[in-house]
C-alpha cells in the first residue's frame, strides 16, 4: 500500500527558494558574473523561481539556461562559464548522477571561477562525490521511496513523498 506525505507545498517552496538566492547573494560579488543553470524541467522551474528573487537585490536579472540531462549525454548547449560563478540547480538530489553528468559537462568545456548546488529537496545516499550546503531541506529516504515536486504551469506546487508503507 502507497502512502503519500506532503513535504513541501507551494508557499513553503517559495519561501525555501528565497533563502537559497539569498545564500546565493551572498556569495556572488557581482551578479553580472552569475549564470544559473536548472537541470531539466523541474530544475529549470525552481532556477527561475531562484532567478525572480535574486532580481529583487538588483537592477540586472541574472540569465537562467535551461539543461536538459539524458542519462549521460545531452544536446542542450550551455552558455559561456568561463570565469562565472555557476549555480547548478535542480528540484531533488538522490544519487547524484544528474548533477554529476551536468557538472562534467560544465566543467569540461569551461573554466568557471565557482560552481555551486542548489537543490530543493536533498534525499542523501549520493553514489558520486557532490554536496551541497544550499538545499531546502534533507529527507533521508528509505529503498523504494520517492519524492515527486509538482509542475502547474511551470510553477513548482508541491513536493510529495512516495512511501511505500
Amino acid at each position: 500500500m502507497e502512502k503519500q506525505l506532503t513535504l513541501m507545498d507551494q508557499p513553503r517552496i517559495k519561501r525555501t527558494l528565497k533563502r537559497i538566492a539569498i545564500q546565493v547573494w551572498e556569495k556572488i560579488e557581482d551578479v553580472d558574473d552569475l549564470i544559473i543553470i536548472g537541470l531539466n524541467e523541474r530544475g529549470f522551474a525552481a532556477a527561475n523561481e531562484l532567478a525572480n528573487h535574486l532580481s529583487t537585490y538588483t537592477e540586472n536579472a541574472s540569465p537562467v539556461y535551461q539543461y536538459t540531462v539524458y542519462g549521460t549525454s545531452t544536446d542542450t548547449k550551455l552558455p559561456d562559464c568561463n570565469d562565472k560563478f555557476v549555480l547548478l540547480v535542480d528540484d531533488v538530489i538522490f544519487s547524484g548522477k544528474t548533477m554529476f553528468s551536468a557538472l562534467s559537462a560544465v566543467c569540461s568545456i569551461y573554466d568557471p571561477k565557482a560552481v555551486e548546488i542548489g537543490v530543493l529537496i536533498d534525499r542523501g545516499h549520493r553514489k558520486f562525490p557532490l554536496s551541497t550546503n544550499m538545499s531546502g531541506i534533507t529527507v533521508p529516504t528509505e529503498t523504494g521511496e520517492h519524492i515527486e515536486v509538482m509542475l502547474k504551469n511551470g510553477q513548482l506546487e508541491e513536493a510529495i513523498l512516495f512511501k511505500n508503507k
